[in-house]
């Protein structure tokens, strides 16, 4: 067993000492030494002597496009009442959420205008949707108008004021300050 054990153990010092040997290997060739810059000219020119064969200037046909409206669309409704649009008037700030939130974040130049059909029985709005819009740009005037799909019709309460059942529109415009 002694004898077992020496080779065993001859054996384990030969492999962590191969393992532990690395070949030759060539040392990389050496980097190539770096480019010189080319030369500056340094001779003095006098640009006022050269020509150009340059064409004439074409006149300038530049005609500035009219700016863009984007104002509340018409629809084919009656105009709110003036108690539904006092109500509008006083709360104000939702819509003003609804641009500043949702339009402005995304595009700080978006304007536009939205078109709110408004249903009213029982003196209260029913409902409030946006039923038509420009904006100018589409994906933060969608978000706008989402917002207030969602607020609009618990925003806006009568309270006092008698407004007869019916379909209303209502117009919002919606600029920067």
């Amino acid at each position: 067993m002694p004898h077992a054990s020496r080779a065993l153990a001859l054996l384990t010092l030969t492999l962590v000492g191969l393992a532990g040997c690395h070949r030759d290997t060539p040392a990389p060739p050496p980097a190539a030494p770096p480019a010189a810059p080319p030369p500056v000219d340094t001779t003095p020119t006098d640009l006022s002597t050269l020509h150009a064969a340059l064409p004439k200037a074409l006149p300038d046909t530049f005609t500035r496009p009219k700016p863009a409206q984007y104002g509340a669309p018409s629809l084919d409704y009656p105009p709110a009442p003036p108690a539904l649009m006092d109500a509008v008037t006083r709360e104000q700030g939702f819509s003003r959420f609804c641009y500043e939130e949702f339009g402005q974040k995304a595009d700080p130049t978006l304007r536009g205008g939205v078109a709110v059909l408004v249903t009213v029985a029982d003196n209260v709005v029913q409902d409030a949707k946006v039923a038509n819009s420009r904006w100018s740009a589409n994906g933060p005037g969608a978000q706008v108008n989402q917002c207030l799909d969602e607020k609009a019709r618990l925003a806006w309460k009568l309270g006092d004021a008698i407004v007869k059942p019916g379909k209303y529109v209502v117009q919002l415009t919606f600029r920067g300050e």
